[in-house]
Order: C-alpha cells, then structure tokens, then sequence
C-alpha cells in the first residue's frame, strides 16, 4: 500500500493557504511602498551611514535617486560611547548610543513632518586589561546600532501612505503662505 495525501487532506492544505493569503499574511519581502515614495533622493554627511541607508532602501524597493520628488536629508548623526563606571573588579561599563535626524522634503525643500530622531542605545562591560577586545566590540556594537537604526528609518519611511504624504504636503504649503502673507503683512 502507498501512503499518498488524501484528497481530503489536500483539499484542507490548499482551503488553509488560501486564508492565510486572504487575512494579509505575507512571507518576508518588499514592502508595499506608497508610489510617491517610491523614488526618494538621499543626501547627508556621514559617507559610510549614507551608504548603508542607501542600500537598506534599495533593498526594501525604494528606488534612490537624485532627481525625486521627495528627499530624505540626514540632519545629524551623533555616536556616543559614553562615559565609564567606577572599576568594580577590573570591569567597566559604558552605554554606546547612536541617535540619527532625518528630516522629509520635497524637492523644492518644504519641509514635511516634524524631523525623525531615531536612537539607540546598548551597554557595554569591558576589562581593563583587554583593550583590544574591549575596542573590537565597541565597533561591532556600533555596527550593529547602526543597523538597527537605519532599519527603524527604512520602515517609518516605506510606512508613509501616499494619503499621509498628500495631506502632510497640502498642509506645509499653507503654512508657509500663511507665514509668508504675516510677514508682508508687517
């Protein structure tokens, strides 16, 4: 006798992937991106951090470009690896942290948005008597934060609907006329 799938059981398999595709379920892959952030222009001081976000984006479907509609401009990038605790047993402590701005605008610089700060932070416990080992995983440990970051920045951006962008850029132009009428107006 062979052991073949019933078709019962292969009725229920198919039944069970169609809902699982029908609730939203999706393996990991490209997001969906709103079409107007779809090209998006990059720029920012920190030449490894540029290219690292650069490539996150890429590779979640944002197509990085010079000539986009909307540009994503890294404010500031600050790295802090602390100050050390008080020695207990030849060990310190310290907090590593990397906090990141990004303001959005558009392509004639209105500003979009309040600017995203985006930060974290780990500790570190290192011996006193390993200093190379000790300045190892510090980089690793910013590597690392840094990873986390862009990530954090990638999904803010890939999550903005085109309705949100939309609104948020009707709502920038009026502010801006209404400043510029004040300022006649004086």
């Amino acid at each position: 006798m062979t052991n073949r799938p019933s078709f019962r059981a292969l009725f229920t398999l198919i039944f069970l992937t169609s809902l699982l595709s029908a609730c939203g379920f999706h393996l990991r892959g490209k997001m969906d991106i709103a079409s107007e952030i779809a090209n998006l222009s990059v720029s920012g001081n920190d030449i490894p951090y540029m290219r690292a976000l650069k490539s996150a984006l890429t590779s979640t479907g944002i197509t990085v470009t010079d000539d986009a509609e909307y540009r994503l401009i890294l404010k500031s990038l600050e790295k802090d690896s602390g100050t050390q605790t008080a020695a207990s047993a030849g060990r310190y402590e310290r907090t590593l942290s990397i906090k990141a701005t990004y303001q959005l605008q558009t392509r004639d610089g209105l500003q979009l948005f309040a600017p995203m700060v985006i930060a974290n932070e780990r500790f570190m416990t290192e011996d006193k008597n390993q200093v190379n080992a000790a300045q190892s995983e510090e980089t690793y440990l910013f590597k690392q934060l840094q990873r986390e970051v862009i990530s954090s920045t990638v999904r803010r951006i890939a999550g903005i609907s085109g309705d949100a962008l939309t609104k948020e850029e009707a709502r920038a132009r009026t502010a801006v006329e209404a400043e510029q009428k004040a300022a006649e107006a004086q």
